[in-house]
């Protein structure tokens, strides 16, 4: 078999790649793709194989060692990382999520992970998307390429049926593992794969391809929806935890709806069940506007606040805060949990007489600021600033000598502001590192 599995279109794509990580459970696909890329010139040398040791069969040491054998035999690294999945409720979902959260832990910028999903794996997820009354998201299956951690991801070999992949292994005398969970008809996908599949191909021979087509379809149709809820609200270009109302005013229902959809997704949230997206939508969008409700699943949180939708996740409490030395300033602070604090310099800004203690709190309630010639209570500018109600907590401020001298990214006491070696105070959630060059 002389035939190249991969177009000229990915085998440019993968020779632009820095490395190639190919997901390796030592079963037929992925057996097939690890060798096909082997043969193939300029990318065998990029080649490092990954396997996942979920340890859910008692014939998973035997895997892992038949995966290294094989590596070894043809000088192909090999990586093996060992994952605790818990106990057996929806174990399938946690072992994919396990697997993928160890596959991003390693690629670096303009890496690839390759899978060896085939057509027949689309045909099933599609059937079960279905079955699960899932919308143009879910419908549109899995992608050939996407986004991953720093690098992407790449399923070059969903244009081919289990089939193709096994004539292919008989040509080449490839051995490869049989996972005896994949027989269990307990587990909705194998249930579809030797029950319902057999009997549509016994109809339809070739469901498997046309169900494909179908999701390719539903993939451009997905992007296409994408591209319309950029046109609808411009501020989705990126990510961002804030949505201006304004940008929905003139939308009607299906198209604030998607709007919302695309917002969570550039969030990296899980879309929610329809029922929720439509207490999204009555709740926040359409209901009173002197309310200030909120809707909340898994771990988000979504309110609204001054005419604009926030997403919250893991907020953390900062109530019970004592105040941090800032010992090293200007130096950056890191506040746990929250990013780090950094003293940019400026032509005006916070002056910091020599020899004073800095100290970095949160509010308690009843502080006030000296700003713009007047005291004012802390509350009552931060109403006037227009900072959420649940933020307001979370707020930084600066304290030199027990007096508060700057609120982070709002304001600095007149009592400080000075313009000789003066400071903005800004709180960022980026890391220590990214100020390192």
């Amino acid at each position: 078999m002389t035939e190249s599995l991969l177009s000229r279109y990915w085998l440019e794509r993968l020779s632009a790649c820095r490395q190639l990580f190919v997901g390796f459970s030592g079963g037929l696909d992925s057996t097939v793709l690890l060798h096909h890329l082997t043969l193939q010139a300029g990318l065998r040398e990029k080649l490092h194989a990954i396997h996942i040791h979920h340890g859910l069969s008692i014939h998973a040491d035997a895997w892992q060692a038949h995966c290294q054998r094989w590596c070894d035999a043809r000088s192909i690294p090999l990586t093996t990382r060992q994952v605790k999945l818990g106990n057996f409720s929806n174990i399938e979902e946690k072992a994919r999520i396990a697997r993928y959260q160890q596959f991003s832990s390693l690629l670096s910028e303009n890496d690839c992970l390759l899978l060896g999903h085939h057509a027949d794996d689309q045909a099933e997820t599609m059937l079960l998307q279905l079955l699960r009354g899932a919308g143009i998201d879910g419908l549109a299956a899995m992608a050939e390429e996407d986004r991953l951690a720093k690098g992407w991801l790449a399923r070059p070999f969903l244009a081919f049926t289990r089939q193709t992949l096994e004539d292919y292994a008989r040509a080449y005398e490839l051995d490869w593992i049989e996972d005896e969970s994949n027989q269990n008809p307990h587990f909705a996908r194998n249930y579809l794969r030797h029950t319902v599949m057999p009997l549509l191909r016994a109809k339809w021979p070739s469901v498997a391809t046309t169900l494909m087509r179908s999701a390719s379809h539903c993939q451009q149709a997905k992007m296409n929806l994408e591209t319309l809820a950029v046109m609808d609200c411009q501020c989705l270009t990126e990510q961002n935890d804030t949505l201006p109302l304004s940008f929905l005013a003139s939308l009607d229902r299906a198209r604030v709806g998607n709007v919302l959809r695309v917002w969570l997704k550039k969030n990296q949230v899980r879309l929610p069940p329809t029922t929720i997206l439509r207490r999204l939508i009555d709740e926040l969008i359409f209901a009173s506007q002197d309310a200030n409700p909120h809707v909340q699943w898994d771990d988000v949180e979504v309110r609204r606040y001054q005419r604009a939708l926030y997403l919250l996740k893991h907020q953390k409490a900062t109530q019970s805060r004592g105040k941090q030395r800032w010992a090293f300033f200007p130096q950056p602070l890191s506040l746990d949990g929250m990013g780090y604090l950094y003293a940019e310099p400026v032509a005006k800004g916070l002056k910091v007489p020599a020899g004073s203690a800095i100290e970095v709190g949160f509010r308690q309630g009843g502080e006030t600021l000296f700003w713009h010639g007047q005291t004012k209570q802390l509350k009552k500018l931060m109403q006037q600033w227009r900072i959420p109600p649940w933020q307001r907590d979370s707020i930084p401020l600066i304290y030199i000598n027990g007096c508060l001298a700057a609120v982070a990214d709002y304001a600095i006491s007149d009592y400080f502001l000075g313009s000789d070696t003066a400071y903005q105070i800004q709180l960022r959630t980026d890391s220590i590192e990214s100020c390192i060059f």
